[in-house]
């Protein structure tokens, strides 16, 4: 039998070639089926697992930046800056030794020049060197990029930056940050605030915010919105660049007169000095509109420096006390009005009992035998006003109280404003409250209770800012007006009310005779309140451990403006506490009515108000000639042919004949400076590039390098001396 013919095994292998070919072909084909239909959907919508890949791909052509918004400035009522933005410097020290420049030049500081960078360092910013050597071997050991230096590296001025950028110390830079500037020092650092710096949470960025006064109370209008500018291209490379521009802050203008506050300024430092209290405070107010237009405060601070700002300062605009005294002027109204009081009915002065309690008068409860009502109020009688407190009756002096605005705040605008409280639960009690003893009050509460003795009867509302403007664009957002927020007494009462106060000046026994203006009728009440402690009252005729306090009102007829001092526990000079307050009230009021005539200059108007024009680029003498069409002062800094910077900036709002810097920046001369303000020295040392010792406020009366000397000639500082004008 014929064995079958095998085949070739090269023929099975061709066709097991064959097949898994075609079983290749067709995998792949389904494969890119399924591909072609993922990248058609991903064409068509762009989208992959939730993400827009057009989004994405337009993020690779684009960035972002933030435009950071300036924070408003504050100013008097004439325009005059109180506070101004300026930059602020962090000082750092580079420890990556990968930080060169493109020559190679190493830009960090190298482990041998410890020393030498911290000795640089604690010359110029103070303290120990082992300080600063201690941080950057501290930082190496923590595998630090950089290090800072604490307190004694933060937040540096303009010019220690300058100062310390020129000794060029090895691997030192700067973080610049926005700060803030305050050109007159400590001038009303009570009521203008300061403050403090805090990181954005969604920026990462340093920014200021108000810790008190103004600059806390109005944070949120100061403040401004950041901006974001946004650049990109599409797939076409056609710009999409978008911006989000910033808002800068408002600007806030006071109801401050300087003139008035650099006199009050004055006045309170000599009081300070001679009786060194616990503090002082002096407030003026104009009772015909509100406005505070002067006060300052013992201790204060100086908000560019800090010095002054302690854990235990306190704004005495908003703390509440015990006023004493001066208190009886509202019981007295009060007694008036309710026909409770009549100046010719006598009483026993001395001690009255309620209740088993003795009120007694404050000389120790002798008084001065069987004496007048008007002989009483004189002489600061306790046992009078407890005895108008109750013939008026309790509830009747209670809601007279209320109507005058004690016990609720003003809503001034300032930061913890304390409401004030009271004791009235016992007769005894309530006839301490009618000569300011178990009632607590703010002396913005009190201005705000005598405007309507000092007016017609009606209450108005304190003010302390008299416009908000948008400097985005030039629109008043805020104006404040006369605000009535109560009538307590009649016009008739009012009148008679300050009538029968000038008895405390001019009665033969009364106690405020030392307040009388000359030439000008003065009415007002003294007060002196023993301090309540947890063992009871401090002793009488203890005047170191006494509240002293004096509320003024002049013209006694008609009063343009009212003055309440108040003086805590002196430890000097104890005997002489009427005479240094009256050395306070009688020349500042002076000056305050002497403004008042004719023309006022304490209240702005538009016609006092300029903008600055831009003469940047301009030829000199062209820039000079705009200058002074606008109003202003031009001061030229060099010989150059045209301006190349100024200061104020364009369209920035100032009073009339204010100085404006134009810099030319060749052969610059130290100007005379005699009689300049600290604000306009600061600004010209700023264009000028040089550094200013200043010693004392005020105006320039000295300057260590004559008016004419070339800067060129070595001239790297110029000390200043400022002092506050005499007042006669």
């Amino acid at each position: 039998m014929a064995s079958k013919k095998r085949k070739p095994i090269w023929h099975k292998l061709d066709r097991n070639s064959r097949l898994a070919g075609l079983v290749l072909i067709l995998s792949m084909l389904m494969v890119l089926i399924i591909l072609g239909a993922r990248f058609s959907k991903i064409a068509v919508t762009k989208e992959v697992k939730g993400h827009q890949l057009d989004k994405a791909t337009q993020q690779i052509y684009q960035s972002q930046s933030i435009d950071e918004a300036k924070r408003g400035q504050i100013f008097d009522a004439n325009g005059t800056p109180l506070a101004e933005n300026t930059t602020a410097y962090t000082v750092v020290a580079i420890l990556d030794d990968q930080q060169v420049d493109a020559d190679g030049k190493k830009k960090y500081v190298e482990k041998s020049q410890d020393d030498q960078v911290s000795q640089k360092l604690a010359k110029e910013l103070g303290g120990k060197a082992k300080t600063y050597k201690k941080a950057l071997e501290d930082g190496r050991k923590a595998g630090s990029k950089q290090v800072q230096f604490g307190s004694a590296g933060l937040h540096l001025n303009v010019i220690d930056y300058k100062r310390l950028k020129e000794q060029n110390i090895p691997g030192i830079t700067f973080i610049d940050s926005p700060a803030r500037f305050y050109p007159n020092g400590s001038m009303a650092s009570n009521l203008i605030g300061f403050t403090n710096h805090k990181e954005n949470e969604k920026t990462g960025l340093d920014e200021i915010t108000g810790i008190s006064g103004i600059e806390a109370g109005w944070n949120k209008e100061l403040t401004g919105k950041d901006g974001i500018k946004t650049t990109a291209v599409d797939e076409t490379n056609a710009n999409r660049a978008k911006a989000e521009p910033a808002q800068n802050g408002y600007d806030v203008y006071t109801t401050i007169d300087s003139k008035l506050q650099t006199t009050l300024e004055s006045r309170m430092d000599k009081l300070d000095k001679k009786m060194n209290p616990e503090s002082a405070l002096a407030v003026v107010m104009d009772p015909k509109t509100g406005d505070i237009v002067a006060t300052t405060q013992r201790p204060n601070f100086n908000a560019s420096t800090g010095q002054g700002v302690g854990s235990y300062w306190q704004n005495e605009l908003t703390s509440a006390f015990e006023p004493g005294s001066v208190m009886k002027g509202v019981s007295l109204a009060a007694g008036i009005d309710t026909d409770n009081w009549h100046e010719n009915d006598t009483y026993q002065s001395g001690t009255l009992t309620i209740d088993g309690k003795k009120v007694t008068d404050w000389n120790q409860g002798n008084g001065w035998g069987r004496i007048t009502y008007n002989q009483g109020i004189a002489l600061s009688s306790n046992v009078a006003m407890a005895l108008t407190e109750r013939k008026m009756g309790s509830k009747t002096w209670e809601k007279y109280i209320h109507d005058f605005g004690f016990l609720k705040s003003t809503k001034s605008g300032l930061p913890e404003e304390n409401d004030g409280m009271m004791q009235f639960r016992y007769p005894f009690e309530r006839a301490n409250t009618a000569f300011g003893q178990a009632i607590s009050t703010t002396p913005l509460q009190m201005m705000r209770a005598y405007t309507a003795i000092a007016g017609d009867g009606t209450m108005i509302q304190p003010n302390i800012v008299s416009k908000v403007i948008n400097p985005n664009n030039k629109k008043v957002v805020y104006e404040s007006k006369r605000e009535k927020v109560g009538k307590p007494i009649s016009k008739k009462t009012a009148e008679a009310t300050r009538k029968q106060l000038e008895s405390v000046v001019y009665d033969d026994k009364g106690l405020g005779k030392e307040y009388g203006l000359p030439g000008v009728r003065t009415t007002g009440k003294s007060g002196t309140a023993q301090i309540s402690t947890s063992e009871g009252y401090s002793p009488s005729f203890n005047a170191s451990q006494e509240i002293h306090s004096w509320m003024g009102m002049v013209p006694a007829k008609n009063p343009r403006y009212m003055m309440y001092i108040v003086v805590k526990k002196p430890t000097k000079a104890t005997g002489q506490v009427t005479t240094e307050m009256a050395n306070v009230f009688k020349p500042v009021m002076q000056q305050a009515l002497n403004m008042a005539e004719g023309e006022t200059e304490s209240v702005s108007s538009q016609a006092q108000i300029t903008k600055v024009p831009n003469v940047v680029n301009k030829k000199t003498k062209d820039a000079a000639d705009q200058v002074k069409k606008a109003a202003l002062e031009p001061v030229i800094l060099g010989d150059g042919d045209k301006v190349l910077a100024q200061t104020p900036g364009k369209d920035i709002e100032i009073l009339n004949s204010q100085r404006v810097f134009l810099n030319t920046g060749k052969n610059i001369e130290v100007p005379d400076m005699h009689g300049w303000s600290k604000n306009d020295v600061m600004k010209w040392a700023d264009l000028a590039k040089i550094k200013i010792n200043s010693n004392g406020d005020g105006f320039v009366t000295e300057q260590s390098v004559k008016g004419g000397t070339l800067l060129q000639t070595g001239v790297h500082e110029v000390t200043v001396t400022f002092k506050q004008p005499k007042v006669k």
